[in-house]
């Protein structure tokens, strides 16, 4: 990684696909996960969401000038 931006920007992006698929993999393969699972993977996922956006617009804004 160059540097620290990119670093925040692609582990928020690792983190917000491996639970997406976790979560809609269980529902496709008909497993039902503990609701304290649900919600935990829930809340990581909306943890990472507001990492993601900042870092995105950082990497952006910097693309730019």
């Amino acid at each position: 990684m160059r540097n620290k931006n990119d670093l925040i920007w692609g582990c928020s992006l690792l983190v917000i696909g491996i639970v997406t698929l976790i979560l809609a993999g269980s529902g496709i393969i008909g497993k039902d996960l503990p609701d304290a699972a649900v919600r935990i993977l829930g809340i990581i996922d909306l943890a990472a969401i507001p990492f993601l956006a900042y870092s995105s617009v950082k990497k952006f804004r910097k693309d730019k000038e």
